[in-house]
């Protein structure tokens, strides 16, 4: 992939865009493996890693708006003020001329940028989700809402020259920080969710809830998080009899595992785990359109919820996968997981080193398979999905 952002020195948001792609992907995973060598159990060999399109591949983008209310430049957080970056080539096609539909929204609103410097103006960032069959979902980060009443005007105009746009909110941040959203959602126009197919279901995504970068790559994450489950429960109807298994999806988000996991294991009872209502009323959502009904979806602390649930009747479930921030699953729940008996876990990861740290924490539960993920091309950031057993 070129990039004539990224030639010219306007963008280097994608660092190692200058290497070739089979050097990437190489020296990622090399990375990876070595810093994980010494926790996988004698012999076992890492499997391929799951890679997708180099481009036009982003699921969300996020664009920090410069530029005068007559002429709006959006940016790359991070990156040269004065380049407009909407024909970024990671975006999938469509979504340039959404964000050039929302340039012209904030010139008819009249709706100033917000100056960093200054700490005055009123819109923050555009960020956009756009799914695989074309749609997209759009957000205005403001500062404020006083610019609300001229955005709601003028919307109707965006709305008509871009049918793709399923739904409109503005996000309310008022805070001078570099977070890029804030608390308050105000819903403008259009669903409440946008549907984006990923592997074998459509997961619902709402404004706020977290969606992974790459959706192909996210496909292949989950499908091989159910495969690796699958081949567990088989290997327990083996051991203890037809008993359907129990499994729980800690930091289930919008549900990708627990979904892709009740349709390779119809027979198991699945729980999944997650703190954002958002999130779990998009996976309700997904398992109401993909008529799953062995999957119950919890808003929770995970950690909490884990712990207090494995002192129950029923005890502690035979699989737990975990998908969590890059903080890592942290001590109490690694040290709940090292005493609990549960004899296999499945671990996504989006931070390696934080892996490594909590599998030094389980050192009974030991990696018999992984994969490295490539989930940000031409970045160094790295992805790892890992299969654990106790020994």
């Amino acid at each position: 992939m070129r990039c004539p952002h990224f030639d010219s020195g306007a963008c280097r948001s994608c660092t190692l865009l200058d290497l070739p792609r089979p050097r990437q992907l190489a020296e990622g995973r090399g990375r990876v493996e070595q810093l994980l060598a010494p926790f996988l159990l004698p012999g076992v060999q890492w499997d391929l890693p799951i890679v997708g399109a180099e481009e036009g591949f982003r699921a969300r983008g996020k664009m920090a708006v410069g530029g005068t209310a007559q002429a709006p430049v959006l940016t790359l957080p991070g990156q040269s003020a004065g380049t407009d970056l909407c024909d970024c080539p990671l975006y999938p096609p469509g979504v340039e001329a959404v964000l050039d539909g929302a340039k012209a929204l904030i010139r008819r609103a009249q709706v100033p940028p917000y100056d960093v410097a200054r700490r005055r103006g009123e819109i923050k960032n555009v960020l956009v989700t756009a799914s695989p069959d074309g749609e997209h979902l759009l957000r205005l980060v403001l500062r404020s809402e006083r610019a609300l009443e001229r955005i709601r005007e003028h919307l109707p105009a965006l709305l008509d020259a871009h049918p793709s746009v399923v739904a409109v909110t503005a996000n309310v941040h008022p805070e001078h920080t570099t977070a890029v959203e804030g608390e308050q959602e105000i819903h403008l126009a259009g669903a409440a969710s946008i549907a984006v197919r990923t592997g074998d279901v459509t997961l619902f995504a709402r404004p706020r809830s977290f969606l992974q970068t790459h959706t192909e790559v996210a496909g292949q994450l989950y499908r091989q998080g159910a495969a690796w489950v699958r081949e567990i429960a088989a290997e327990h109807a083996l051991d203890q009899g037809p008993a359907a298994p129990r499994i729980w999806d800690l930091y289930c988000g919008l549900g990708g595992f627990a979904l892709h996991i009740a349709l390779a294991v119809p027979d198991a009872h699945l729980t999944g785990v997650e703190v954002s209502p958002q999130a779990i009323d998009g996976a309700r959502e997904a398992a109401t359109a993909a008529g799953i009904s062995s999957a119950t979806f919890l808003v929770d602390d995970a950690t909490r919820w884990a712990i207090t649930a494995a002192d129950g009747p029923e005890g502690p479930p035979e699989v737990v996968v975990v998908n969590p921030p890059r903080r890592g699953l942290g001590g109490e729940l690694s040290a709940w997981l090292e005493r609990s008996g549960v004899q296999d876990v499945v671990y996504s990861s989006c931070n390696p080193e934080t892996l490594a740290t909590d599998l030094a924490a389980m050192p009974s539960l030991r990696v018999v398979a992984g994969r490295y993920v490539d989930m940000f091309p031409h970045t160094a950031h790295a992805e790892v999905i890992v299969r654990l057993r106790r020994r």
